[in-house]
């Protein structure tokens, strides 16, 4: 018994060499918030950084934590965090290059990756990085020169907290099923509004590319204020304080005031509201590609508030007005997929694969659905053709094993 208590440390002890060492900490993780801060600027990426420093109660639950766990010297890399939250999937990518360039990154984790889209949990990438050469500090017990980086999107960001205050303070185990199915929906919508908003990004893009003058149209206002609607919490004042030329309502303008109106209640959750502002917006007359657009937003409504028909509905008439739309064949086919439908989701997919073959995400989708209906042979080529494309695909690469093992089994 003497062994065991003389590897548990001393609170007071701990908390005296904490509080000796905090302000040397804070200044530290102050000059590399401003630090990283400049650097991303420098690349015109519209990111956020904060920070944090473990509180002693954290940090000393966690040293106990894992001294329980039998560890001799437990380490502790995240004593020092930052957090950086970024619009775009594509910013969030770049800002990752960029610290890999300027910065000593030891360990990188993206967490949540191994989720499929029937299930919902924290979507994160977490960077463990060198303190530079230049920082000197002594650092506590069970602790090392090293700083954390939680690297995300705004919606990413957004799920983190709900579930935190949701799922992980609530518990798990109190959620009954219909609930889960509920917040399973909502991962995957929020993970689909990341790659649509990307998308609109990159169609936006090309259009200023082509012909500055079409920046005036109808077609750039939505995309504008598809821009606006990501964020999480968009209210009146915030509404108010924006730019009058970033969003050009003009007097008259009334498709222009019903999609900020619509794009508004969507971003609020307002979801009735909204879909009923997308159909005012329908009715109007308006080019088909704004329609189609229109049409995938509405049916993303209907997809968050379970209304998987009305949403593949919706889906189905984006197609109509526009064929070549790739993703919306890949947004279908998810909805397909919520209802078990999955011939109609394996067709949908072909046809989005067929549009665009290098797609890493169509061919791992489609993977899992085959997974799902235990034809091993067919999701292990799918997986193949993910990790030809993207050979470090962490997500691919746990289902591929997981497929050998079905197959091991299978012939054992």
């Amino acid at each position: 018994m003497e062994k065991i208590k003389s590897k548990i440390p001393l609170r007071k002890e701990l908390h005296s060499l904490y509080n000796s060492h905090l302000a040397g900490y804070e200044q530290i993780i102050i000059d590399l918030e401003q630090q990283i801060q400049k650097l991303i600027n420098q690349y015109n990426i519209n990111a956020t950084v904060t920070y944090r420093i473990k509180s002693f109660e954290s940090y000393f639950s966690k040293t106990i934590r894992l001294l329980k766990q039998n560890k001799q010297s437990p380490v502790i890399n995240d004593l020092l965090g930052l957090r950086i939250i970024c619009p775009f999937l594509e910013d969030a990518d770049k800002v990752e290059q960029i610290l890999r360039h300027h910065l000593e990154v030891i360990e990188c984790e993206r967490k949540g990756e191994h989720l499929t889209l029937s299930e919902f949990g924290y979507q994160s990438l977490h960077l463990l990085i060198n303190l530079p050469e230049n920082i000197h500090t002594e650092c506590l017990p069970y602790t090392r020169p090293v700083f954390e980086i939680q690297l995300r999107t705004i919606l990413q960001e957004a799920w983190a907290e709900v579930e935190h205050e949701l799922v992980y303070k609530a518990g798990f185990s109190l959620l009954s099923e219909p609930i889960k199915r509920k917040l399973a929906a909502l991962n995957a919508t929020l993970t689909l509004s990341d790659i649509i908003f990307q998308e609109i990004r990159e169609y936006q893009r090309a259009i200023h590319a082509s012909d500055a003058k079409r920046r005036r149209n109808l077609l750039e206002k939505i995309e504008q204020f598809e821009q606006i609607s990501i964020l999480p919490t968009l209210n009146d004042a915030k509404l108010s304080a924006l730019p009058v030329h970033d969003v050009d309502i003009r007097p008259g303008g009334k498709q222009q005031q019903l999609l900020l109106e619509a794009l508004e209640a969507h971003s609020q959750n307002h979801l009735p509201r909204a879909i009923k502002l997308y159909t005012r917006i329908l009715r109007l007359r308006t080019n088909t590609t704004v329609q189609s657009i229109v049409y995938n937003h509405r049916g993303m409504a209907h997809f968050v508030m379970g209304e998987y028909q009305k949403a593949i509905e919706d889906f189905t008439s984006a197609l109509k007005l526009k064929p070549d739309y790739f993703r919306a064949f890949n947004n279908r086919g998810i909805a397909y997929r919520m209802l078990h439908q999955y011939r109609d989701a394996l067709a949908d997919f072909e046809h989005s694969l067929h549009l665009n073959a290098y797609q890493t995400d169509g061919y791992y989708i489609q993977a899992l659905t085959y997974f799902d209906l235990h034809d091993y042979t067919t999701a292990l080529e799918n997986c193949e053709k993910t990790l030809n494309l993207k050979p470090d695909f962490e997500p691919a690469i746990r289902l591929k094993n997981m497929i050998n093992q079905k197959i091991f089994t299978q012939r054992a």
